[in-house]
């Protein structure tokens, strides 16, 4: 299934802002005015370096967090303020997340299929043992698991068969929308291209949407639609996948692509990464607004800046 873009957002994100009060005289800010969409069946991959506060606005937007101000529309409810029980319910079973460490997120005293199974128990969607036991099963073949894996514990998976767990523990619910959060760091490479390739498999038979949040720029380019630039909290740049790298505008987003290390040795040996540095950019992130440069491709900026980085 492709992005369906003539329907309504499945999950609209306007200014949203994510404090933490430290102490009385500091406040970590780390998330700063973001606004972005979701559409049914779309990939909108979240890139940035580790600090930028990705992580940080997927936990809102399923919330793990209470946001600070902002406001949250999901599946056409507002989910931002206090939730009611049917609110809850709702969020709880259309919104899953796949959590970065396979081995922290998963329960290591209970067995595969009570941990895939908690959702099912919690919201009672089957009507006897043997049903419960065959959404299991069906579940555990959707992410390349063997039936024998269920009565298994974490700690006799590999970090990739864990990753599955954690996979199939978001899908149980059939959700409309799946968090991925840095689901592939903790992986090795070749196990990464097996998991995305999974996650795409399914989102084409299930219509699911993904928040994808991740580091690694080649990994978003390959599942992503849609890439939103992250950086301090704030969203610099987004658009389309091809929109993004084909001609990034703002310099932190260059300085990102810049690092992509490149397969062929000639070229890598000739490749320049492009260096940023905020604090001497003269570029202040809490100016400026947002500019159409084509279709669907936006820059944070003042109007200086973008005649100046657009040339």
């Amino acid at each position: 299934m492709t992005a369906n873009y003539n329907a309504e957002p499945l999950l609209k994100v306007e200014n949203l802002k994510q404090h933490f009060k430290v102490s009385n005289n500091y406040t970590v800010k780390a998330v700063e005015g973001v606004s972005f969409e979701i559409y049914p069946g779309e990939t909108y991959g979240l890139v940035g370096e580790s600090g930028s506060g990705k992580s940080t606005i997927g936990r809102s937007v399923i919330r793990l967090y209470n946001p600070t101000d902002g406001k949250i529309t999901f599946n056409d409810t507002d989910i931002t303020g206090h939730l009611s029980r049917s609110d809850k319910t709702m969020l709880r079973t259309q919104m899953q997340m796949i959590f970065q460490d396979p081995m922290s997120s998963l329960n290591p005293r209970k067995k595969v299929e009570d941990i895939i199974g908690e959702g099912l128990d919690i919201h009672h969607t089957y009507s006897s043992k043997a049903e419960r036991d065959e959404k299991i099963k069906e579940i555990l073949a959707k992410v390349g698991l063997a039936p024998e894996h269920a009565s298994r514990y974490p700690h006799q998976f590999s970090g990739g068969q864990r990753q599955r767990v954690g996979i199939a523990r978001a899908l149980i619910m059939n959700p409309k929308l799946i968090i991925a959060d840095e689901c592939i760091s903790a992986l090795d490479v070749s196990i990464q291209a097996q998991v995305v390739n999974l996650m795409k498999d399914i989102q084409a038979e299930t219509g699911a949407a993904y928040l994808f949040i991740a580091h690694d720029l080649s990994m978003v380019k390959y599942i992503s639609d849609r890439i939103g630039v992250l950086h301090l909290g704030h969203l610099l740049e987004t658009g389309t996948t091809e929109e993004i790298f084909s001609n990034p505008i703002h310099p932190y987003t260059k300085s990102l692509l810049s690092a992509i290390p490149e397969p062929n040795p000639v070229v890598e040996k000739n490749r320049v990464a492009l260096t940023y540095d905020y604090k001497t950019s003269g570029i202040n992130y809490n100016e400026g607004t947002e500019h159409l440069v084509g279709g669907t491709h936006y820059v944070k900026c003042t109007d200086a800046e973008f005649e100046k980085w657009s040339k």
